[in-house]
């Protein structure tokens, strides 16, 4: 089975159905399985299956028909943030290699050109074979690639419509942007399960509740940033389900959502690009348990090892997990590398427990990974990047609780370089999310012995000064 299979179908069964409404263009059903099937043979004209086509994912439809035609003629799919600098975005090509790469002003043109091909009946019919890709920071600093088959992401629709209670008549909202593996995932799963999709050029919380309000049922896909802009603006007349994902949303804030919108449900899953959903959170489960992340997903097993033995309940140690739904692997000099335990389980590196119920719990991260917004930002790559601006010795950041983003990134650094200075460097190297909202100067950098940075001596001398 392919990812875009009910897609065609449905342009049988209910072919003037609205499929996607964009700011200023409308598809049906029909006409999206044309616009796919054309994107699918120009793609073929530029490559064949197998390449990879990295894509400067904006919100437009240029960006969804070619991510639907990679589907179905067997490319890998790679969306590129729009924000990055320059060099961010060569370091990523240049690892991918890709054999089509479309920047922000090539995506109208190819659009253009996508309407004009005529059509291509061609569909992969490979289910495992690998059709996305993105970059995750390794504790390094250095981008890692991933890749994931078709099966992974399959999966995860059937856990979605197993665990969530969706009936495919809500209408999907997207307004996150869709390099993002979360929007462009409700993308793929509105048209799996035959939602139709408003996709929103960028997210604005005023705009984003009016046009929530003019529907009669709603799905509607967020970040922790995303809700708090949200409950600051308006209230709502509809009636939807708020899909929550990325760390940082206190449970304070989770049960605050409830009270506020009782018929705005929020459900939530925690997951990771690897690993797609492990487990979810329902409302009944902010009020049993509103601290965990829920109960693992189906079709997932959750075990919590330390030295290689399973621990038990209430104990910390790292998380592995066994799906069907995990990724492909990281690319590595050509090839995809997969790490499995023997036993089929595998892990990311984050530390947390289960209780005796099966409830998860994220404690941290082991490599110090900061959740901003959302956004996985390791502090090791923003280091690696001031540490080259003129007048700076030495930087090392880490972060503070935030209310809106779910953590503050802070940066310290020591040399005689002035803060304005240092932050301008910052801001040209640097995409928004990474950029430090907080510069120390300091006299010294907390090390240890082995002259690395003491971590948490650093984040404690953070929340000391900053909290």
């Amino acid at each position: 089975m392919n990812i875009t299979s009910v897609q065609s179908l449905r342009a049988q069964t209910c072919p003037e159905f609205i499929c996607l409404q964009t700011p200023d263009q409308s598809f049906t059903c029909r006409e999206w399985e044309n616009v796919t099937k054309r994107a699918a043979a120009w793609l073929l004209l530029h490559g064949q299956p197998g390449d990879t086509v990295a894509v400067t994912a904006r919100n437009q439809w240029e960006t969804i028909a070619l991510f639907c035609g990679a589907v179905r003629a067997g490319f890998i799919f790679m969306p590129l943030d729009p924000r990055m600098t320059a060099a961010e975005r060569d370091e990523r090509l240049r690892l991918a290699n890709p054999a089509l790469f479309l920047d922000t002003g090539d995506l109208q043109q190819a659009g253009s050109s996508i309407q004009k091909t005529e059509p291509s009946s061609y569909c992969h019919p490979d289910s495992g074979a690998l059709f996305y890709s993105g970059f995750t920071s390794g504790s390094s600093g250095t981008p890692k690639q991933f890749v994931r088959s078709q099966h992974s992401w399959l999966k995860s629709f059937e856990a979605g419509l197993a665990d969530f209670p969706l009936t495919g008549r809500e209408t999907a909202v997207i307004a996150g942007p869709v390099h993002h593996s979360l929007f462009l995932y409700g993308v793929a799963f509105a048209l799996f399960s035959g939602q139709p999709i408003v996709l929103m050029d960028k997210f604005l919380p005023r705009s984003t509740i009016d046009t929530l309000n003019s529907l009669r049922s709603f799905v509607f896909y967020a970040v922790p940033t995303m809700l708090e802009g949200i409950k600051s603006e308006g209230v709502f007349t509809s009636n939807g389900i708020v899909f929550l994902s990325g760390a940082g949303w206190t449970a304070e804030r989770k049960q605050e959502w409830t009270s506020l919108y009782p018929f705005v449900p929020l459900y939530e899953f925690y997951g990771a690009s690897e690993l797609s959903f492990v487990s979810y959170m329902t409302p009944d489960d902010y009020k049993k348990r509103p601290a965990s992340s829920g109960k693992p997903s189906t079709g997932v097993t959750i075990n919590i090892r330390a030295q290689g033995k399973n621990l038990p309940a209430h104990q910390i140690g790292t998380v592995f997990v066994k799906s069907p739904m995990l990724f492909s692997g990281y690319i590595k000099e050509g090839d995809c590398m997969l790490n499995l335990e023997e036993d089929g389980f595998y892990t990311v590196g984050d530390a947390g427990y289960v209780d005796e119920d099966g409830y998860l719990y994220i404690v941290g991260r082991n490599e110090f990974m900061i959740i901003t917004g959302g956004v996985n930002v390791y502090p090791e790559e923003i280091e690696r990047v001031i540490a080259r601006c003129p007048g700076v010795d030495m930087a090392a950041v880490t972060s503070v609780p935030d209310s809106h983003l779910g953590e503050r990134i802070v940066c310290f650094y020591t040399g005689e370089a002035a803060r304005e200075s240092v932050r301008a460097f910052a801001r040209e190297a640097l995409s928004t999310e990474k950029l430090p909202r907080r510069w120390i100067q300091a006299d010294s950098i907390p090390l240890t012995t082995n002259g690395k940075i003491a971590r948490q001596d650093l984040q404690q001398k953070a929340r000391e000064m900053l909290l």
